[in-house]
């Protein structure tokens, strides 16, 4: 009898006992990079099974799992494909309900393969058991500390705990998104590779992260779907929860459909039909691969705007001018400032400042100046949101009283405030700063800046849209 969905998909994120069959003490193996990962993470009962050996890493190892003392909350199965319905269907003797199929051969590789998918899938339907797989990296979860993922811990950086999920159909991309949050400071909930689909699917993943507390705002790597009106009807229902799903869909062009059937053996549809149907549903769809982490982090930390009136602070010019290209080109709107704004901008800045937006505090500008510019544009009622630009090179730019002021006026008008700073490596270690310190999402151009202002715009319009319908 199969456990209703909230409590099996539960075992696949906290569960209390996990057996590896495939375990190995091979180095540079899958079986024994998701040993070394369990070991280093994870704190519940671990049970490795290969018929080869006695011990791996310490643990005790058993040939079969039908040896093991106790029925594991979770299996993870990293053999041969030609063997994982056989091993499934021991694990579904023994009582496991929950499995993850790292293995790849199945229908990606052709007919051969997609017969031994069916018959994994026919296993699983037979035991009542739930399958994330095949060919896919596994299962991370920041706060139980479960870790099934294969690549080793000296080459794949893992955020900490937060309230961004990660759903990917791509393990290798799903890998590299890892990285990027990691090194931007962004806390993960959970992050799930679902490889071919061959039973979980990612509608039942973005149902499952709706309603699950750790999570804030869903991000989905997705090549097809296999249903689409439950697919979007996910989406619609994480939207009414208050959780952002952004979305970015591959196999966009004639030729990029068909490499998506030779990845993961997926159908993928005219992108112009996902496209309107997924805004339709409140999905939040993005272009590029950086761009999922552009809008995750943005929507993750910072309130939604009430509106789409952007105000720029620059002490470069030029850099404006871009951002005020950006912005409207994005179809956000420059917010224009009131006469009392303009006023204290006169007041505090030099004659040579700019007070119109952008509003321009001047090549040699230190932390007071933009303080005085950050706080009139913030207390601006015609102001939603602030683009602050930093042209760091610049000698009298002071970082450490830059951030310390934006900080306080953050918190005293709790408008969002997005960072942008063009340059190389010490302006890179002080957006970080930035980022880690105080939360500001950061950018190396305006147009990345304005760019995560649009998504966090999208959001309050996709808001106000459901709440009117």
């Amino acid at each position: 009898m199969s456990l209703p969905t909230k409590e099996v998909f539960s075992k696949f994120f906290s569960p209390k006992s996990i057996a590896v069959i495939g375990a190995s003490i091979k180095r540079g193996t899958v079986g024994r990079a998701i040993m070394e990962n369990l070991k280093e993470r994870f704190k519940g009962r671990i049970y490795p099974v290969n018929v080869k050996y006695d011990e791996v890493l310490g643990f005790k190892c058993y040939k079969s799992i039908l040896e093991i003392p106790e029925t594991p909350d979770l299996v993870v199965v990293a053999v041969p494909a030609r063997v994982v319905p056989s091993v499934l269907d021991e694990c579904g003797k023994k009582g496991v309900r929950a499995a993850i199929v790292i293995s790849a051969g199945f229908k990606e590789v052709g007919e051969e393969g997609a017969k031994r998918e069916e018959e994994l899938v026919k296993v699983a339907r037979k035991w009542g058991m739930r399958v994330i797989g095949p060919n896919c990296l596994g299962v991370y979860d920041a706060h139980s500390g479960l870790d099934t993922i294969f690549n080793p811990n000296d080459r794949q950086a893992k955020p900490g705990p937060g309230s961004v999920a990660l759903i990917s159909q791509s393990g290798a991309l799903g890998a590299a998104i890892l990285d990027w949050l990691a090194e931007a400071g962004v806390g993960m909930s959970k992050f799930v590779s679902y490889g071919n689909a061959a039973d979980v699917q990612e509608w039942e993943l973005i149902e499952y992260l709706a309603e699950d507390p750790a999570t804030k705002v869903i991000m989905a790597y997705i090549e097809g779907v296999s249903d689409g009106r439950k697919f979007l009807n996910a989406l619609r229902k994480a939207t009414e929860r208050g959780k952002p799903v952004i979305v970015l869909k591959a196999g966009k062009s004639e030729k990029g459909m068909k490499a998506v059937a030779s990845h993961t053996g997926s159908l993928a549809g005219q992108y112009a039909v996902y496209e309107a149907a997924i805004k339709q549903f409140g999905g939040l769809l993005v272009n590029e691969l950086n761009e999922l982490v552009v809008a995750a982090k943005t929507l993750s930390w910072l309130p939604a705007p009430s509106g789409d009136r952007i105000a720029i602070v620059t002490n470069g010019g030029g850099a404006g001018v871009l951002a005020t290209d950006a912005v409207e080109l994005l179809g956000l709107r420059m917010a224009e400032l009131s006469e009392q704004t303009k006023a204290k901008l006169r007041e505090g800045l030099p004659p040579a400042a700019a007070v119109n937006n952008p509003v321009d505090v001047l090549g040699d500008a230190p932390p007071e100046r933009y303080k005085v510019a950050l706080e009139a544009v913030l207390r601006d009622e015609n102001v939603d949101a602030v683009l602050l630009i930093s042209i760091m090179q610049s000698p009298a730019y002071d970082p450490g009283g830059v951030l310390e002021a934006t900080k306080e006026l953050v918190g005293k008008y709790g408008k969002p405030v997005v960072m942008a700073a063009p340059g190389g490596k010490y302006t890179l270690d002080k957006l970080r700063m930035f980022e880690h310190e105080a939360r500001i999402p950061s950018f190396r151009t305006p147009e990345e800046a304005a760019r995560a202002l649009s998504y966090m715009v999208a959001w309050a319009r996709v808001r106000q849209r459901m709440k009117k319908e």
